[in-house]
């Protein structure tokens, strides 16, 4: 007997590694889900679609691995708009299948009849339609080659639901689909003149993103950085990509003391970084005019800093390149980049040290809440936030981070919804790894439905609430810029102690520092999903929000800028 469709797809995605399926059966997809039973691929049943786009997104800015997502026609491919944007922006890998009704049923007020070829796809790379079962191999594995190719992100394919029923065909020639091209090659004279550029510089510095963490060339950059006595910056996602206890490793930019270096700076080697908003303060973190931008995608070179120099190209090649160009030449000294990298981090760790002795009653600061976090995590965790106010917390200082691949978040989108979802999608990603959610109270509600799919999964995460009764982000920029007059920021959230335990989680809410540190070591112990509540001070900004604040106040006009 011929295989199905749903075989055939399954062969497919199997054939290119896929280990797990997010998404929601349906009706129309019953066929597919029926043969997944005896398959060797795991269903991880979301509890709304949003969810299993995030999930998927997490699993693959965690595994460096493609992300697969699975839906039913009409609004289970239309709910994926959000997440399948939110990896478009931020290059994550994923192939996201949707099914489509069959021709004969198009344009008679069937039930989720929409155009899924066109529904989404300005949130995807490209979109792939097989028109027969022997298409649908061939289209797939050119799925995972286009989000994998270039500036990875995410790609759609639209199977009808006959199909997944339908017998294969017997073909001469498999169906074709169009290919990615090759990764541009690094021009040598490009290299040859950005190693002049940096060797002659007295204060070079080295600006790295997640473009190099995705392209694994963490290595390389600490290399060519004790090449040139430089220190090292890096974005939010392009955290840890030198452990921040390197004497080489700054910090990201909004690090105190991190703006004066780059003024200084004579020369800065960015190494796939895109210079969001959301990265660089509104566009005012002072990135050197003298600036070496390398990136595989043309649309991002010299976009939001003018580049003086642009090379176009994946970051391990170019990286690699500059390397061999410093073969010859010996590691510089500590210069004055090193030595305001060791100043910013003595002095900083002082003034924690004297802050963290202070007692701590609720509600808390969120600083106070990020040290604990970290000081009862190990280095190898992987923290997750929501686009709100607890994602500045993620940028302080106090929350160290060690290893790539460490901090999630819908940077470039700012997703509200992501950490809960993304949570267990992490995990099933990096299951040796512990995972830790700083969400707000506003944002766990929206996707806390997603809680029961993660106990359902039987993994150990850890959720800290962020609870201020508000929208934080928002009420601080009505605070601050509109003068205290508030509208639509004030929460009636729940009991999430009692609303976690309703889904089969350990829930407690915390009533002193002491009793954080005790639900936050017990949560790391395991033993399945730990919802930790914690009141905090509604008034309380984190260094970066401070900054921003600083911003909106003194130019109006960038509050339109603000994120919630």
């Amino acid at each position: 007997m011929a295989r199905t469709g749903s075989r055939a797809l399954l062969d497919a995605l199997r054939e290119n590694g896929t280990e797990h399926i997010f998404g929601i059966p349906g009706t129309l997809t019953l066929p597919f889900y029926d043969a997944l039973i005896d398959f060797p691929i795991e269903a991880v049943v979301t509890r709304h679609e949003q969810g299993a786009g995030f999930a998927a997104d997490a699993y693959a800015k965690v595994s460096g691995r493609t992300g697969v997502i699975f839906t039913v026609p009409g609004p289970g491919g239309t709910n994926l708009a959000t997440p399948l944007q939110s990896a478009f922006e931020d290059a994550v890998p994923i192939v996201a299948i949707t099914a489509a009704l069959a021709d004969p049923m198009r344009d008679k007020s069937a039930i989720h009849d929409v155009d899924m070829e066109n529904a989404l796809r300005a949130c995807v790379k490209t979109v792939l339609v097989p028109d027969s079962v022997a298409g649908i191999p061939p289209a797939v594995d050119a799925a995972f080659k286009w989000a994998a190719a270039g500036r990875q992100g995410p790609v759609q394919v639209v199977v009808k639901s006959n199909l997944l029923r339908a017998e294969e065909e017997r073909v001469l020639r498999a169906p074709e689909f169009p290919l990615p091209g090759d990764p541009p090659a690094p021009d040598e004279a490009g290299l040859d003149k950005a190693a002049e550029a940096l060797l002659a510089a007295k204060r070079p510095v080295i600006y790295a993103g997640f473009g190099a963490v995705a392209a694994g060339c963490g290595r390389e950059i600490q290399l060519l950085a004790s090449r040139l006595g430089a220190p090292v910056v890096t974005s939010i996602k392009g955290r840890g990509i030198l452990s921040e206890k390197d004497p080489l490793n700054f910090g990201v930019a909004t690090f105190e003391g991190c703006e004066d270096m780059l003024s200084e700076a004579d020369v800065c080697l960015a190494v796939g970084t895109g210079f969001g908003q959301f990265a660089t303060q509104y566009y005012r973190i002072p990135i050197p005019e003298n600036l070496i931008q390398i990136d595989i995608d043309p649309s991002r070179l010299g976009r939001n800093y003018p580049a003086r120099q642009e090379i176009l190209s994946d970051a391990l090649s170019a990286m690699t390149g500059l390397l061999k160009r410093f073969e010859t030449i010996d590691d510089r000294p500590p210069g004055e980049g090193h030595f305001r990298v060791r100043t910013s981090k003595s002095v900083y760790a002082e003034r924690l040290r004297a802050y963290m002795d202070r007692p701590a009653a609720p509600p808390f600061d969120g600083l106070f809440v990020m040290k604990t976090i970290r000081d009862a995590f190990s280095p190898d965790t992987i923290f997750i936030s929501d686009s709100s106010h607890t994602q500045s917390w993620l940028m302080e200082q106090a929350l160290e981070i060690y290893r790539p691949r460490s901090v999630l978040l819908s940077e470039a989108y700012q997703s509200m919804g992501y950490a809960v979802p993304a949570a267990y999608g992490a995990k099933l990603g990096a299951p040796e790894r512990p995972v830790c959610v700083i969400v707000g109270d506003g944002s766990f509600v929206m996707a806390c439905g997603e809680l029961a799919a993660a106990v359902s999964l039987g993994v150990d995460l850890t959720y800290v609430i962020f609870n201020d009764g508000h929208y934080g982000a928002l009420r601080h920029s009505q605070k601050h810029v509109y003068g205290e007059r508030y509208i639509g920021v004030e929460l009636n959230s729940p009991d999430f102690a009692a609303l976690a335990a309703s889904f089969g989680a350990k829930g407690r809410r915390v009533g002193s520092g002491g009793e954080l540190a005790e639900a936050l070591s017990a949560a790391r112990a395991g033993g399945g999903v730990h919802v930790i509540d914690c009141p905090m001070d509604k008034d309380a900004l984190s260094s970066r929000w401070q900054r921003t604040m600083k911003t909106f106040t003194a130019d109006p006009g960038s509050s339109e800028k603000a994120t919630n």
